[in-house]
């Protein structure tokens, strides 16, 4: 089953995101669509670096952040 995603890139998307509560799944720039490392989290917290779920941080630079959007 394929689904469709956003992926949230700046940090007025991530802002909507934590505010919102939405479950974010965290998958691996560049990688395959099954490198999902994080299922569905909500963001507690993000900088300019890093993007804090569930209270493990993960880089920006190695990782995005997805928003399901239907399928």
């Amino acid at each position: 089953m394929d689904f469709t995603y956003r992926v949230l890139e700046s940090d007025i998307d991530l802002l909507a995101s934590a505010l919102s509560e939405t479950l974010v799944a965290v998958a691996v720039k560049g990688g395959e669509a099954e490198d999902i490392l994080e299922l569905g989290g909500r963001i507690c917290e993000y900088t300019p670096n890093c993007v804090r779920i569930r209270g493990l941080s993960y880089s920006r630079e190695l990782y995005e952040f997805r928003v399901l959007t239907g399928g």
